[in-house]
């Protein structure tokens, strides 16, 4: 397993944003925490990644695409499946059981010593990245966080027409019980039971969930940094290019041999 090495210097520690008056907060703080900021780091520049690349999105925000992605630029990664187990139950155990979110003493979850991991949870009913977001920043010595964006409309119709009739999921899913359904009832941080009804809620619910993760990001400099993405952006190849130093061809790369800068929006999973 090769990984970059692990850099502490200054340059590649978060921005934080600057504080802004009162008057002006509300506003622009609704505004941004529905759009990825624009002080994503430059691969080029920049020392290497520093390692594992942890996607913090939610579902139907394009963990596949960006596991294709990452896989075509030479990263061994994961995506809901860590070995044998769920990457989320493996996670969730860890964490409960006083050890790093990445140290599962399971032989059959093979979460340890990964490059990335695009997707952590097996879907609303065990979305680890928010109900333990602090734990897993605490708990990984160094990562790269990865935050995606979508229009809410989209993200939320996506969700409202997406189910299986498959057997082999650790969920119950049906034309009745959608993933849209299931987060109403999974009973989330941020999202209480009942909550999840219309685009409205789902916005106001990652909003808040954006706010966490830059803020926890933002508490440890020189340690973690994270790179947000709009994945509907029409430059988004040319922008993960820059931030991961993967070549922008890669991206769409399991999407009907897209290769360029964007990939239609019904096709990004």
């Amino acid at each position: 397993l090769k990984q970059a090495p692990l850099d502490d210097s200054p340059d590649s520690a978060v921005i934080v944003p600057e504080k802004k008056d009162d008057a002006e907060h509300s506003e622009s703080d609704s505004e941004s925490c529905l759009r990825p900021r624009s002080n994503n780091r430059d691969a080029v520049v920049k020392s290497p990644l520093k390692l594992p690349i942890i996607n913090l999105g939610m579902p139907k925000m394009g963990s596949t695409s960006l596991q294709s992605y990452l896989e075509c630029g030479g990263y061994e990664s994961v995506h809901w499946l860590c070995g044998g187990r769920y990457c989320g139950d493996c996670i969730e155990e860890a964490i409960q059981a006083g050890l790093p979110p990445f140290s599962s003493q399971d032989p059959k979850c093979k979460i340890n010593n990964i490059d990335s991991y695009t997707q952590i949870d097996r879907g609303p009913e065990n979305l680890v990245q928010v109900n333990y977001l602090h734990e897993i920043m605490a708990g990984v010595p160094s990562a790269t966080f990865v935050l995606t964006f979508r229009n809410m409309t989209k993200w939320y119709m996506s969700m409202s027409n997406w189910w299986t009739d498959s057997k082999e999921v650790p969920f119950n899913s049906t034309k009745d019980n959608t993933m849209r359904g299931r987060f109403e009832v999974a009973n989330i941080t941020g999202l209480p039971v009942g909550v999840g009804r219309n685009v409205s809620e789902f916005s106001h619910f990652y909003c808040e969930y954006v706010k966490r993760v830059r803020k926890e990001v933002a508490k440890y400099p020189g340690r973690h940094e994270l790179i947000e993405i709009d994945i509907e952006d029409p430059t988004v190849g040319r922008q993960m290019e820059e931030a991961f130093g993967v070549n922008r061809t890669c991206w769409g790369h399991s999407n009907t041999g897209n290769h360029n800068d964007a990939v239609p929006a019904d096709e990004l999973q």
